[in-house]
């Protein structure tokens, strides 16, 4: 997972560090136009009826996956580990009995990026994928794609990135869900399509070739699920939370997301992927228009280091999300009519309540000692959480507003964790 796209952060420099603290004050100070109203009492839960509830991954079915991912011997998943890695996958749809997604072939062999127009082009790599037929004789024309990326950043100057949580803990949820799916008796009548892309850390290269030469009419895929990161919390805070990014696309699947969650334990915090950037492998589905959802528990201080290690992940947590969106699949793929495209609303406040949830989360774990703010941190995060309060009392956000909250937001990310 990434911390935002490439080309929307880190060929601009590192993270745009220097343009955010020059903007903070500036962000702040907006921020102070906020009156001040009573807090809002929490909105009532939605009724929620449990959709497939013989459909149920536990801890014990992911850990050893993420332990046999992020071990040593896979060394970071760089490109000498990624062929056990591989090979685990493979086997894992084999004794399934899924069939392979690319012809005959489970893997799509990448080519380098720099030659790949070559008439004979080196490849380094393989996106890994595999199929379930849907039983509807027309249905079945139409896929479902799950997906995590299985690349990781390898050893780097002697020095082994394990990657645990980036991405070991998606590949656990897709076997797992493969697994689950297979073998439930709900048969899907869609076909739904696992996939493990590769070369996610570099430039989402493996699923924008998978887009660019998919394995079936890209008309065809209906709906894309893409999990990067599913085994911690944001800035390791106490929080039973998913992000899930692009219901904006789809609002009509906000109930049936809340159907499909194993427990009321498990906080689903919507967010439009606009408010972050392009995080993962669902970009290059986005920018065709095809629906998607994006789920993460977001971003740690292990993120991207030597410490993204086995011991630290909360499987209970990263079963529970695994369950969330394997009956999701299931139940998209069971639908009468796929989810079609919407623009989104950008006066909708889902962002708003979201940002405003984790910044209380911040200011409470400032006020345990689980977190150290700077005195001008703590006034950006307070004015923060003040500003969407006072959106969501008001019941509405203008679109100024909503661009305010998104250079606020990717300031938070960037800045605090």
């Amino acid at each position: 997972m990434r911390l935002a796209s490439h080309s929307e952060m880190e060929m601009n420099g590192k993270y745009q560090v220097a343009h955010w603290m020059g903007g903070l004050t500036a962000l702040v100070a907006f921020s102070l136009c906020a009156a001040e109203l009573p807090a809002r009492p929490p909105a009532p839960p939605l009724p929620v009826e449990i959709i497939l509830p013989e459909l149920q991954i536990t801890a014990p079915q992911v850990r050893p996956h993420v332990e046999f991912l992020a071990a040593p011997e896979r060394e970071g998943r760089g490109y000498r580990g990624k062929t056990a890695a591989a090979d685990y996958i493979v086997n894992h749809f084999k004794q399934l009995g899924l069939q392979p997604l690319f012809g005959e072939s489970y893997l799509q062999h990448l080519p380098d990026w720099q030659n790949a127009k070559a008439e004979r082009p080196i490849y380094v790599g393989a996106n890994i994928g595999a199929v379930l037929p849907g039983s509807d004789p027309e249905l079945k024309n139409e896929w479902i794609i799950l997906n995590a990326h299985y690349d990781h950043l390898g050893i780097r100057n002697g020095v082994l990135y394990p990657g645990a949580d980036d991405n070991a803990s998606g590949v656990a949820m897709l076997l797992e869900s493969a697994r689950a799916i297979s073998q439930s008796p709900s048969r899907p009548k869609r076909s739904i399509a696992f996939v493990a892309f590769d070369f996610e850390e570099r430039l989402l290269w493996g699923s924008r070739w998978f887009v660019a030469h998919p394995p079936c009419d890209l008309e065809q895929i209906k709906f894309c699920l893409t999990a990067d990161m599913l085994g911690r919390s944001l800035g390791n805070l106490s929080m039973r939370n998913v992000f899930i990014m692009g219901s904006e696309h789809s609002p009509e699947l906000r109930p049936r997301l809340q159907g499909c969650n194993p427990t009321p334990n498990l906080e689903l915090s919507l967010l439009g992927a606009d408010m972050v950037g392009t995080r993962s492998d669902y970009g290059p589905f986005r920018d065709e228009g095809i629906p998607f959802l994006f789920f993460s528990t977001g971003e740690h201080p292990d993120y991207h280091t030597p410490q993204d290690t086995p011991d630290k992940i909360e499987y209970d947590k990263l079963a529970e999300i695994s369950t969330l969106m394997a009956r999701l699949t299931l139940d998209l793929a069971q639908q009468p009519q796929a989810p079609a495209w919407s623009p989104g609303n950008p006066r909708e406040l889902i962002d708003a309540d979201t940002i405003h949830r984790i910044t209380a989360q911040i200011m409470a774990a400032d006020d345990a000692g689980l977190m150290h703010l700077g005195d001008l941190h703590r006034t950006f995060v307070s004015q923060l959480h003040s500003k969407t309060g006072y959106a969501l009392r008001r019941g509405k956000i203008s679109p100024d507003e909503r661009v305010w909250l998104i250079r606020a937001t990717q300031f938070l990310l960037v800045s605090v964790f």
